[in-house]
């Protein structure tokens, strides 16, 4: 038995013999939808990720140019792939369609090899696009995400929160005594080091909105969004028994161990100044080296 193709594909089209002949020539992707309006599609598209829309021009409510510049700013962002595939045969048709976010145009009556064809082609762009969009966004070392999809995904809860009145936390990480570590076992083994953390750090996020990242050198960060500082100090403490648990040797520590310091700030946000929050889990992060490292300091920014 073949294995479906991974892809998901919506068929637009108020045409039952259109939307067979379409099915019937795509039947190896794994994910295959349908809708006869307008309206049905933008439903659709709102509660579905698709990676190809096969799109008529002509509908019952409204026409798929209408529908391609609601999407537009979905289309952009998510780089989703809309292929014409219409009865009209004008240059001007073609251009609209290619000037309201769409990848191609096909003319009726449809020719299966051409459908099959421009979908594969448009499929594999946007499978090769998503994962340079997940590279640009992970730290090469650790496999975390990087600093820039912190910042990115901080402005966004940070709005979400503001508009939702909703607490928002943010735990700091910084490895104790990690140069004298790199000096002592060499930049292979904090790399190591490095990963382990990383790793461990992932493992306690339960929620797909918390995210993990690592800052910069030896920092990591551990964004909470809809959670408290009593839950934030909570996981952040748990998380700090934990490594030391784990015994990983380090020489030249105080503790003979790989150990982290920690600082948690929450706040329930009220203007656009995110960096408030990143500033006091950052003096919490101080202050917690100050106390002698091994532990976590939290407070309310």
């Amino acid at each position: 038995m073949t294995t479906p193709e991974t892809g998901r594909i919506l068929i637009v089209d108020d045409d039952p013999l259109v939307i067979r002949l379409l099915a019937s020539a795509l039947t190896q992707y794994s994910t295959l939808m349908f809708a006869t309006s307008g309206n049905e599609a933008l439903k659709m598209i709102r509660q579905y990720d698709f990676d190809v829309i096969l799109l008529d021009a002509t509908l019952p409510d409204q026409s798929g140019y209408e529908i391609c510049q609601k999407i537009s700013r979905q289309l952009e962002r998510d780089g989703v792939q809309v292929i014409f595939v219409t009865g009209q045969t004008e240059i001007d048709a073609e251009t609209r369609a290619l000037e309201c976010g769409a990848v191609d145009f096909i003319r009726k009556p449809v020719s299966v090899p051409v459908v099959q064809a421009r979908v594969r082609t448009h499929l594999t762009l946007k499978q090769r696009t998503d994962q340079l969009k997940l590279l640009s966004r992970i730290d090469g070392l650790t496999g975390v995400n990087n600093r820039g999809e912190f910042e990115a995904v901080l402005r966004r809860e940070w709005a979400n929160a503001r508009r939702q009145k909703h607490p928002m936390s943010l735990i700091f990480i910084d490895v104790d005594y990690f140069k004298k570590l790199n000096d002592a076992l060499g930049h292979q083994a904090g790399d190591d080091r490095l990963r382990a953390i990383a790793k461990l750090l992932s493992s306690e996020i339960n929620r797909n909105t918390d995210l993990v990242a690592r800052y910069g050198g030896e920092e990591f960060v551990i964004l909470l969004p809809n959670t408290p500082q009593s839950w934030a100090l909570k996981l952040g403490q748990n998380l700090v028994d934990k490594l030391f648990d784990l015994n990983l040797p380090h020489p030249d520590s105080p503790f003979e161990r790989v150990t982290i310091s920690a600082g948690v700030a929450s706040i329930v946000p009220e203007n656009e100044n995110y960096d408030t929050l990143i500033e006091a889990a950052d003096q919490c992060l101080y202050q917690a080296k100050t106390d002698g490292r091994n532990t976590i300091v939290s407070a309310t920014a």
